[in-house]
């Protein structure tokens, strides 16, 4: 099941009009294969920052004028955000920005929290002195005043939060992690963009008993608090954008990932 937004009336129609340059402007221009590659991570940035909405609908056309670019690059961008479940339709026309779906951010935070968890686990055992002081650097950065009021800097120091805290564990899970942080972002832009008054404080002392527990030493413990802060931030999630969704297989999944942190322990 699927959810949208509402929009006004005069919310802009990306079907009948041309693409405000405020949200795409045109690329600079280079190589062929390079283009395909920059319009792909442009319609992605655009579209996980929620400045293209659930529901929008881009044309090959539109989307290649307002880049300054050929349909090729964007014909081929467009069928890999498809392939990255960003996008529906067909590539070759009209193509649709997937609306919210609660059962798509059930699934995406299902698989963090058991990959996550044991990503931690693995990097905890591994911890480093120099990787340590690089955790704490960016938590410092994370709780900044600029991170606080400016959401896109905080989502970068978050991003590169949660790489660190799994770098350890072998660039097969270190990179499937990266693509499902990627794509639960457009969600956590949707509700923390908002600017809810203190929104970052519970995730703020999470993330520091989590750095806590991994500069302890402790994997079991570490790996449990990361799998609590993924399933706390889903379930505020589904909470703010499907508060009817039945969230047990989440819960369920939390549950599978702390027996697992015990269970290491023994």
């Amino acid at each position: 099941m699927f959810f949208r937004i509402d929009q006004s009336a005069s919310s802009l129609h990306f079907a009948d009009m041309a693409l405000d340059s405020n949200i795409l402007a045109p690329l600079p221009r280079s190589d062929s294969r390079r283009t395909a590659v920059e319009v792909y991570e442009t319609l992605q940035a655009s579209i996980l920052s929620g400045k293209l909405k659930p529901g929008a609908i881009l044309s090959q056309v539109e989307v290649a004028r307002s880049l300054n670019v050929s349909r090729t690059p964007v014909r081929e961008a467009m069928r890999m955000l498809q392939e990255s479940g960003l996008l529906s339709g067909e590539p070759n026309h009209r193509s649709q920005v997937v609306g919210f779906d609660p059962e798509d951010i059930e699934a995406l935070y299902v698989k963090r929290i058991v990959l996550e968890a044991l990503g931690v686990s693995i990097t905890t055992q591994k911890m480093s002195p120099a990787l340590l002081k690089e955790l704490k650097q960016v938590i410092k950065e994370l709780e900044s005043d600029k991170a606080h009021k400016e959401f896109a800097v905080w989502q970068s120091h978050h991003r590169r939060l949660h790489h660190l805290v799994v770098s350890e564990a072998g660039d097969a899970i270190v990179a499937e992690l990266q693509n499902l942080e990627r794509r639960s972002e457009r969600y956590q832009s949707t509700y923390k963009g908002q600017h809810l008054t203190g929104w970052w404080q519970r995730g703020e002392a999470e993330h520091r008993a989590l750095i806590d527990a991994m500069a302890a030493k402790d994997p079991c413990k570490s790996s449990e608090l990361a799998a609590r802060h993924l399933a706390r931030t889903a379930l505020e999630l589904l909470a703010s954008l499907a508060p009817e969704y039945d969230s047990s297989t989440l819960r369920a999944s939390l549950k599978f990932a702390i027996a697992g942190a015990a269970g290491s322990k023994k």
